[in-house]
Order: C-alpha cells, then sequence, then structure tokens
C-alpha cells in the first residue's frame, strides 16, 4: 500500500532506494537511449549507406527526403517542448517512434518502384515525429539528470544512438560484402523495419516525471499540471532568453556536415566498402563522445565553466583539423558531380587514406551538439524551461540540416559545401566561449525554486537537510521499499 511522504517524515540522508526501478531518473534515460539505439541509429545506418540506392537518382532523392524531413523536424521539435509538457514522456516517445519504421520502408519502396512522393511523404511525417523524439532525449539531459552527471547523460544517449548506427551497420555489412549491385538488400530494410516498430515496447515503460524520485529519495521538482497555452507561454519565453538566442548560430551548426558525409560516402565509395564506412563512423564516435562527456563532468577540472572552456577548445581544434585534411582530399580528387563517383573500394590503394579522413571528420559529430547541449543545458535546472530550451535547440538544429540537405540537392562541389561548414563552425567558438564566460555558474540549484535540490548538494552546500514542504520521496513509493532501504543502510 503506498503513504504519502514528505520531508519532515523521511530522512532522505539515511535512504537510498533500488537501482533498477522504473522511477529511478538514470533508467528512464537507460530507456530513452535505447529507443535511440533502435530509431535514430538504424536511421543514421540506412541513411549512411546511401537508402534507396542503386538508381541514378538516388542521391537526388535521399537530399530532397531528407530536406523535407529536417525542414519539417524544425517546427515540430519547437513544438514539442508543449507537447512533452502537456503529454509527458511515454506517450511523446511511443509517437515519435512511429515515424521510423514507416521513412526505411519508404526507402524500400523507392529502392523497388523508383517513385519518390511516398519517401517525400515519409520524410515530413519523420520530421513531424523526430521532433518528439529527439527534445525529448535533451529534456532528459537536461533536466533529469544532477549538475554533476549532465555531460554523462548526453554521452550515453548518443553513445546509444551511434551503437545502433553501427550494430545496423554490422547487419548490413554481412549481407552486403559479396553483394554485386549497389542499392540496399531488401532484407536490411525488414530486419531495420522490426527493431524499430518493437522498440515502442521501450517507451511504454517510462513514467511521468513527476513520479520520479533519485536514489537519495528526493524529488526532481515541484510539478504542476500545465494548459496548452502555459506550455506555449514557456516556449515564448524560453525564446525570449537572451542567452538562448546568442546561442542560435551555435545550435544551428552542429549536424550541417552530416549531409555532406552522407552524400560523399554515396558517391565516392561502392557498396559493402560504405558499409564499412557507417561502421568505423559510428564506432569512432563511441569513446570520443565519451571522453568528452568525461571532461564536461570532471570536477577535477575545476567549475563548470572551465570545463566547458576545455569542451570548446578541444572540438575548435579537432574540427579545424578535420577541414584542413577533408580540403586537401577533396582538392586531390577534383569530383565532378555530373558523372558517376569512382566506386572506391576497400582493396584499393586510394581507400587507406581516404577512411582515417572519413573518420577523423565523423568523430567530431556527437561532441559537437553535445557540448552546445551541456552549455544549454547549463544555464537551468528547472524541467518545463529544460523542456522548452531543448525543443528550440533540436528545431533549430534541424533546420542547420535541412539547409545543409538543400544545398547538397543543388550538387554543389564538395569544397564549397566543406568551407561552409567551417566558417558556420568557427563562428561558434567565440559564441560558446562567451556564453560559457557570462552566465555559466557551478550550480543553479539554489535560484530555482521549483527545483529539488539532491541530498549530497544540501550537504557540500551546507544547507538544512530537509526542505519544509517540499516531498522528499513520490506518494507511489512503497513503505516495503522505504523500510528495505533503510535497513540496508543500518
Amino acid at each position: 500500500m503506498a503513504e504519502s511522504l514528505d520531508a519532515s517524515t523521511v530522512d532522505t540522508s539515511s535512504l537510498k532506494l533500488p537501482f533498477l526501478r522504473r522511477t529511478n531518473p538514470f533508467i528512464q534515460n537507460l530507456l530513452m537511449s535505447a529507443c535511440l539505439f533502435c530509431n535514430p541509429g538504424l536511421y543514421l545506418a540506412i541513411t549512411l549507406l546511401g537508402a534507396g540506392g542503386g538508381r541514378p537518382s538516388s542521391t537526388s532523392m535521399a537530399d530532397t527526403s531528407n530536406g523535407v524531413l529536417y525542414g519539417v523536424f524544425t517546427f515540430s521539435a519547437i513544438g514539442a517542448s508543449s507537447v512533452l509538457n502537456i503529454l509527458g514522456p511515454r506517450i511523446t516517445v511511443a509517437f515519435a517512434i512511429t515515424g521510423y519504421p514507416i521513412y526505411i520502408g519508404a526507402m524500400w519502396y523507392f529502392d523497388t518502384s523508383g517513385q519518390l512522393w511516398y519517401p517525400v511523404f515519409a520524410g515530413a511525417y519523420l520530421g513531424l515525429t523526430a521532433g518528439c523524439l529527439w527534445t525529448t532525449a535533451a529534456w532528459m539531459s537536461n533536466s533529469l539528470a544532477e549538475e554533476k552527471d549532465k555531460g554523462l547523460w548526453r554521452a550515453i544517449q548518443w553513445t546509444c544512438n551511434v551503437s545502433g548506427a553501427a550494430v545496423g551497420a554490422c547487419i548490413a555489412l554481412g549481407i552486403n560484402w559479396h553483394a554485386k549491385t549497389a542499392g540496399v538488400p531488401h532484407s536490411v530494410y525488414i530486419i531495420f523495419i522490426i527493431i524499430q516498430t518493437a522498440s515502442i515496447s521501450f517507451a511504454m515503460l517510462m513514467v511521468d516525471p513527476e513520479k520520479l524520485i533519485r536514489p537519495d529519495g528526493t524529488k526532481i521538482a515541484i510539478f504542476n499540471k500545465m494548459s496548452l497555452k502555459e506550455a506555449l507561454l514557456e516556449t515564448k519565453k524560453a525564446f525570449a532568453d537572451i542567452r538562448v538566442l546568442m546561442l542560435i548560430p551555435a545550435l544551428f551548426a552542429p549536424e550541417i556536415f552530416f549531409p555532406l558525409q552522407a552524400s560523399i560516402n554515396a558517391y565516392a565509395f561502392n557498396l559493402r566498402t560504405r558499409t564499412l564506412n557507417t561502421l568505423l563512423n559510428n564506432l569512432i564516435q563511441i569513446p570520443v563522445t565519451i571522453g568528452m562527456g568525461y571532461i564536461l563532468d570532471c570536477e577535477k577540472l575545476g567549475t563548470r565553466r572551465k570545463r566547458a572552456f576545455i569542451g570548446i577548445t578541444i572540438d575548435a581544434v579537432w574540427i579545424t583539423g578535420a577541414y584542413i585534411a577533408q580540403t586537401i582530399w577533396l582538392s586531390s580528387w577534383k569530383f565532378d558531380r555530373s558523372v558517376a563517383g569512382p566506386s572506391i573500394d576497400i582493396h584499393d590503394k586510394a581507400y587507406a587514406g581516404a577512411v582515417v579522413i572519413y573518420m577523423f571528420y565523423a568523430a567530431q559529430y556527437g561532441i559537437f551538439q553535445n557540448l552546445v547541449i551541456y552549455v544549454l543545458g547549463g544555464l537551468t535546472n528547472e524541467p518545463r524551461r529544460s523542456a522548452a530550451n531543448s525543443g528550440i535547440f533540436v528545431g533549430i538544429l534541424s533546420a542547420g540540416t535541412a539547409v545543409s540537405f538543400g544545398v547538397d540537392a543543388t550538387a554543389q562541389s564538395y569544397e564549397n559545401e566543406n568551407a561552409a561548414f567551417f566558417a558556420l563552425a568557427t563562428l561558434c567558438w567565440p559564441i560558446l566561449y562567451f556564453v560559457s564566460w557570462k552566465y555559466l555558474k557551478d550550480t543553479n540549484y539554489l535560484s530555482e525554486e521549483s527545483v529539488i535540490v539532491p541530498v549530497h548538494v544540501r550537504k557540500e552546500l551546507h544547507l538544512d537537510d530537509k526542505i519544509e514542504g517540499i516531498p522528499a520521496v513520490s506518494d507511489d513509493v512503497e513503505i516495503g521499499e522505504i523500510s528495505t532501504a533503510k535497513q540496508g543502510k543500518m
């Protein structure tokens, strides 16, 4: 039987709840990460493989459908924060997942029929649903995590995302190794669709944020039911926040290189080689992303501001090096996109240098946007505001990707696209430095009344262990569970 408990009746300093429970915020982040593994992870795999490939119009189709996808994505992500604040993560994510198998099915349809209407429709629908998925993911890493764990939580999400892409690429690599055709085999599409459809079960295990309880027994925040008007007003307030407005170029740029990389992979390499490239692309991101997450959370390196400075510097140096290497490689080939590509194979001498540059370029994919999310997430812990900020982040990020797909669809030279990405990325560094220096504080816990301070932070800041009027434990926690937790401490 459940009983209501508050800070005056529960000594949270001696309470440690079991790790494996749905109300654990970290478990919720793992469920979110599993959804990313199965859906955008496999989307990345199929896109980098050149989905719908085998036709002369495949690259144009991919640019068109993805341009529509990210165009819709831009607006759906901004609106998704209101959906999330009203309906909660379970319904939001379950709806979000439905777009991915439909999109994979559209790529299969185009590969078979060559008809463009379904990929364009599926791109628009996925743009609508993906905004809900990524807004929820950014919200979880920014508002459900404690301040000391925000870099780690986002790193876990992104690692699962690229691990899904890596597993998808492994499946495709085994099927495509001896393939004689340029297209992706139908069996790859079928396997991906089955996995994505089944992943809705992860979303159904999510719980509303007001039911979440940290391991020390404290809730995340005080949640009041929001109306649509209140949710939209929260988004309006976020757009009026000067700190968010200054970050807009940094929100726009982190993913604009992705269409360029996918296009080069589809154009320059044959099927099995681009399949291997896709696998390596995602494998290299795993250690790099985890490493950046560690740096951003490592208190031994100094304040949050200092850690952000270190992360920004690393990313700036990495992207500059990748741009120089890519520029040298492109100038050596002088690709003419009006004729067929060279279909480089893994056994060709030209492949060794090409794959090193490809991986170097790919490695910064996750760390760039995770770094931006870290700076954005450092501005607030308040879940409702964090949802609005997350929607803005995902929306503007998607706008950048839509523009990039649109530019690639005009068959611009790869050298020009690469230079444009570098220029926009370079613009971000002084902005990120300034916002971090001006607005990042060691903690926001003391400035936001609705956010409940974790027990260890209260002790570190010499606050009272009990905060009057704020519930420490969820009403849904069983008395037996609390008794067991306390006995474990005796």
